[in-house]
Order: C-alpha cells, then structure tokens, then sequence
C-alpha cells in the first residue's frame, strides 16, 4: 500500500459518540491522517462496536478496558490487535492516563451502604458502569447482591437513579461530564457517593489493517496531532490534554478487580 493511499478499512471513536463532539473528532482524526496518510479517511458513527472490534477490515477503534483483557484477550494475543494507547483526560477523577469511574445516588451516602441496593448498569461488560461499582461497594472479586437494571448506556443509568427505578449507578468519568456540559437535565438531583478503583482510561486499539511494523507511526501520529496548537478547542472539547502511548500491560491488573 502506498503511504499517501487511504486504507479501505474501517476507524472509529465510538466510546463517547455525543453528537456534538463528532465534528471535533473529525478533525482530530484529519490531523492523525496528515501525519499518516495511508489510514482509513473517515470515522464511523453509529456502528456496532462489538462487531467493529473484531472486523478484520478495522484500523482504529476505541474500546473498553474490560472486554479488552476478557473477550477480546485472545485477539491481543495473536496479534490481530493491538494496543495504541490512550488519552490523559482533563477530568477531575482522571491522573496521566488513569481515571477512576464515578458512583452516584439520589442520597450521600457511603458505597458500602448500598450493598442489597438496585444497581443501575449500562451493561455487565463495563469497566466503569459494572466492574467498578462491584469493587466500589462490594471490594475485590466480589458479586452484587442486589437487584440490577441494565439500561444499555450510562445516561440511562442516571436517569433510572433520578426517577427512583434504581438506588446507585458508577458512570465513565469522562462521560459524566460531558453529560454535565451537554445534557445536564440528567444529572440533577443526584449526588456523587464515591468512586471505583483507578483503571486505565480507555484504550484506542488497532486492528488488523494495522501492521506491528506500523504501530509506532500510529501512535506518533495520535501523540502529534493532538498537541497541534490549532486543536486547542478540540482538546477542550474533547476533554483531553495528550495521547499516551501504552500496551495491554497497562490493563492486566483488571481481571483481579471482578469475578470474569
């Protein structure tokens, strides 16, 4: 393939998809392809990530840290991805390129005092919506005890913890406050109670399209194209300072957090 041809495979930024973020996105990426040409030339929306993952035409995806060591382990291992990193976000509960997930309730309270509460949770494959509420209110390797309302998106988590369908919810940090910046009618009335165990914040990943030979351009490019000065709005927007280039060795502690 030559360098300067786009590659006919697939990227994505689907982890925090609000749709007034995507044009910010949109240039971010277009930075990413000045500095390597040869990737894909648009960002899809709206796609089914779990597929996107694993296509063997994907390039660029940005994935969850809990399925990355769980389910898609055995894709890492053979290669057919890799990680190239992650974001330092300009979020409170975040330090370099670690954050910890945010639990929220209609009451203060302390985490442990929900343990038998109904739980609301996007899904029971997220690190910051499931994962880090069972070590938040239950510690290390242990099991909810309570009812739990899967609401399919963390925004759906706090509107079920405000109209009393549920007790506590922990929300991705990152969106949580975009959420307060964008849609803040769905915070109100809830009050933050405590946080999960600080984690990696969400891997960008690289798929088959990718060669190992090429990953370091890749991050080059990530790392690069966001300290560009004309970005500075993007950054703000995207709630973002830098791009760390990391490996799945920054994820292998996860699976002692939770029962798989």
């Amino acid at each position: 393939m030559n360098n300067d041809t786009p590659a006919a495979g697939r990227a994505g930024f689907g982890m925090y998809p609000f749709e007034p973020l995507r044009p910010m996105y949109a240039r971010y990426w277009a930075a990413i392809r000045e500095r390597a040409p040869w990737l894909p030339s648009a960002l899809e929306w709206d796609v089914d990530l779990d597929e996107q993952w694993v296509d063997p035409t994907t390039a660029i995806s940005y994935t969850c840290g809990w399925p990355l060591v769980t389910r898609l382990a055995e894709y890492v291992e053979s290669g057919r991805l890799k990680v190239v990193g992650t974001f330092v976000h300009t979020v409170a509960q975040a330090d370099g390129p670690t954050y910890r997930s945010v639990l929220v309730a209609r009451r203060a309270a302390l985490p442990g005092d929900f343990a038998g509460a109904r739980a609301a949770v996007n899904g029971t494959t997220s690190l910051s919506g499931w994962v880090s509420l069972l070590h938040a209110v239950h510690g290390p390797g242990a099991r909810w005890e309570g009812d739990v309302l899967v609401t399919g998106e963390h925004v759906e988590s706090l509107r079920a913890v405000a109209d009393g369908r549920a007790d506590i919810a922990s929300i991705d940090a990152v969106t949580l406050a975009h959420l307060r910046r964008l849609m803040p009618e769905v915070c109100e009335g809830l009050v933050e109670v405590g946080a999960g165990p600080r984690v990696g914040c969400l891997p960008v990943i690289a798929g088959p399209m990718v060669g190992v030979e090429r990953l370091a351009e890749v991050q080059h490019a990530f790392a690069d194209a966001l300290a560009e000065p004309s970005l500075v709005d993007v950054r703000e927007a995207l709630l973002v300072e830098a791009f760390v280039p990391v490996g799945v060795e920054h994820y292998m502690g996860l699976p002692a957090l939770a029962p798989q």
